[in-house]
């Protein structure tokens, strides 16, 4: 099983990246890529974090790179994207019991309909039909997929192209999807789909070991997008999170977070409008001093 203590460091801190905790993990294809991790491994995880290291908030960081304090040595940042239900009701509490700190990037659309993301709904739609054959603009392992690791490979191939190729809209794919299977409506699962409430966000926002930020509207790429829909999408995130927080919203992340899902127009977009920190998604530590829009964080699975 990985362990994270290794990425402490004195002269480095870690950021972690999370995304949802569960009560434990049940389905034979959702959630393959442990995105949700059980809660008996998060607060494993955590309590190997706290013995090795010292947990400070992604707040913390921001003022020891503009000078106003010094980091402790191997100090380590916990970070949510997303914006799940879990979050509050799962991993908060672990939070609050181990000690820990936590920003929740939230994405505003997610939590304002209570919506799936595009791969949510597609993992949902290919694990509850028995054979999945499918006809897409992108090559496929196979022609077909029954067994859960087959579907799984198929998911993977999924997020490859769609994730990378701009001229690919992901919520049309998942829409396409679900008609060729014949999957009917999005039933959503309790643990893994349930978003935030703005009531959770307003609850979790007024304890001081919790920080909010912007993780987009729609958690569409937000390099991909043109500079009219750009500024929508951070502002319309921006806009609900601050009126259901009441105070400024400071901090961002980059939906999906990779080099090429960010760009100098997307940091002087984010800049502009008040943001003061945004990590990425690509992988390794930092150290004080680095540019606050190009942090890296270190998936945890």
């Amino acid at each position: 099983m990985t362990t994270y203590a290794p990425h402490l460091s004195d002269g480095s801190f870690a950021i972690f990246l999370f995304h949802g905790v569960i009560r434990e993990q049940i389905h034979p294809v959702r959630n393959y890529t442990r995105k949700h991790l059980p809660l008996a491994r998060f607060k494993s995880v955590l309590q190997e974090l706290r013995a090795a290291g010292a947990p400070v908030s992604i707040p913390d960081i921001v003022d020891a790179s503009r000078g106003r304090r010094t980091l402790p040595p191997r100090a380590f940042a916990v970070t949510f994207d997303d914006g799940f239900e879990n979050n509050f009701s799962v991993a908060a509490p672990a939070l609050r019991e181990a000690g820990v700190p936590a920003t929740f990037y939230v994405t505003s659309g997610f939590v304002d309909h209570n919506s799936a993301s595009w791969i949510d709904d597609i993992e949902e739609a290919v694990e509850k039909t028995d054979s999945v054959t499918l006809k897409l603009p992108f090559p496929l392992p196979r022609d077909s997929f029954r067994r859960p690791e087959e579907k799984r490979d198929l998911l993977e191939a999924i997020r490859k192209h769609v994730k990378g190729d701009p001229r690919i809209d992901p919520y049309s794919t998942a829409r396409e999807i679900r008609r060729q299977l014949g999957a009917g409506s999005f039933v959503p699962d309790p643990g893994l789909d349930q978003k935030l409430s703005w009531d959770q966000v307003r609850e979790l926002s007024r304890d001081p070991l919790f920080t909010f930020g912007g993780h987009g509207h729609t958690h569409r790429i937000l390099s991909y997008l043109d500079p009219g829909r750009l500024e929508e999408e951070v502002t319309l995130s921006m806009d609900l999170l601050r009126r259901a927080t009441g105070s400024a919203v400071l901090h961002y992340s980059y939906p999906e977070g990779l080099a090429h899902c960010y760009s100098e127009a997307v940091i002087a977009c984010l800049k502009g409008r008040g943001i003061v920190c945004a990590p990425t998604a690509e992988h390794g530590v930092n150290r004080v001093g680095d540019d606050l829009f190009h942090l890296k964080r270190i998936l945890v699975t």
